[in-house]
């Protein structure tokens, strides 16, 4: 109870001005190790282009003046979209129940957009002001809503008109907020112990599009630790849930099963095609260093990466390899930044 009333205070509290650094943890290796705030930018931008049925790079120009319209307009947008109360029921929460499927669209607003796109936020703003940077909040909430921005033109082939009102004018700022208070920040790290891990993601020469883009985010809260053993959530595009088990004081060992999202389907119960998945996860001090997931998102049979451990060579590079259920296999390579050069089958 203590902590539910923390984080309800936390929310009334508003912005404050001391920085704490626990989001930003500089290491050089795993994931972490390929971080900076270009990364984040490109990581968050093309997360949903894991779902190649959907969303796209194609018609860029035509979808950002779509998005920047229904911008400008937001009334118009909302009442396109059947009103302000079907808005609130799809985007927001259930109050219609005539049309409850709807409200399964609200969910990635919360979890990606608000928690997942606070995070981000506050790791490029620790960084900011690590490197004395001079504008650190204009430049991490500007990289930030740039992010929202190009994302919301590569869903709109499949995204309805109110989609981006919610996404850019709602949730995004309300993470934003919510992570550049300190004490709410604070209290988040202490009690679900969060990190953020990306996909090596590349550009695949072949196809000539984005391979193995992905971020997810994942936590493992305080109250549900048992020993060296403890409560184990994957979220993102893919949802997951299942067990992490510490093996000494810097490595654990993670695995989660759960549902991957495989298409957006408008028309059916859940908004979504799911599929079961599997996932493994190893870490040093919650820096990723090689993750399996078996039917991830977007038709992927199997996703395997592997994040630099700088201690030879090869190693200073990071790799991974999928195949799509068509028995395509695509690999890529990346260095420094978690960007690289993929091939395919």
């Amino acid at each position: 109870m203590k902590s539910i009333n923390t984080f309800f205070i936390c929310l009334i509290l508003g912005l404050n001005s001391a920085v704490a650094t626990d989001y930003y943890q500089p290491k050089d290796y795993g994931s972490e190790s390929l971080y900076s705030p270009f990364s984040n930018f490109l990581s968050y931008t093309f997360d949903v282009l894991q779902l190649p049925d959907n969303f796209g790079t194609g018609n860029f120009s035509k979808n950002a003046e779509a998005v920047t319209n229904h911008l400008l307009n937001p009334n118009q947008s909302i009442e396109n979209e059947g009103g302000y109360q079907r808005f609130v029921n799809r985007q927001i929460f259930p109050i219609d129940f005539k049309h409850s499927n709807d409200s399964y669209a609200a969910l990635p607003n919360y979890a990606l957009h608000m928690l997942g796109g606070g995070m981000v936020y506050r790791k490029d703003l620790e960084w900011f002001r690590k490197n004395n940077y001079k504008y650190p909040i204009l430049s991490a909430s500007t990289i930030a809503m740039s992010a929202e921005f190009i994302q919301e033109v590569f869903e709109k082939n499949t995204t309805a008109d109110d989609d981006e009102i919610a996404d850019m004018l709602i949730f995004r700022p309300l993470g934003i907020a919510l992570f550049h208070n300190d004490k709410f920040a604070n209290f988040f790290m202490e009690q679900f112990n969060p990190a953020i891990w990306p996909s090596l993601q590349a550009y695949d020469i072949n196809k000539q599009k984005i391979a193995n883009a992905g971020i997810h985010y994942v936590y493992r809260p305080k109250i549900a630790n048992y020993g060296n053993t403890g409560l184990f959530i994957y979220t993102g595009i893919n949802n997951m849930l299942g067990l992490s088990h510490k093996l000494d004081p810097e490595h654990s060992l993670s695995w989660a099963t759960g549902l991957s999202t495989q298409k957006i389907d408008l028309n059916s119960a859940q908004q979504a095609q799911l599929k079961h998945s599997l996932g493994f996860f190893y870490d040093r001090n919650k820096s990723l260093l090689a993750s399996l997931v078996i039917n991830d998102s977007g038709g992927n049979r199997f996703r395997f990466n592997l994040y630099p451990t700088n201690q030879s060579y090869l190693g200073k590079f990071g790799y991974f390899i999928t195949q799509n259920m068509q028995n395509e296999i695509t690999a890529g390579i990346v260095y420094k930044i978690q960007f690289g050069i993929g091939f395919s089958s």
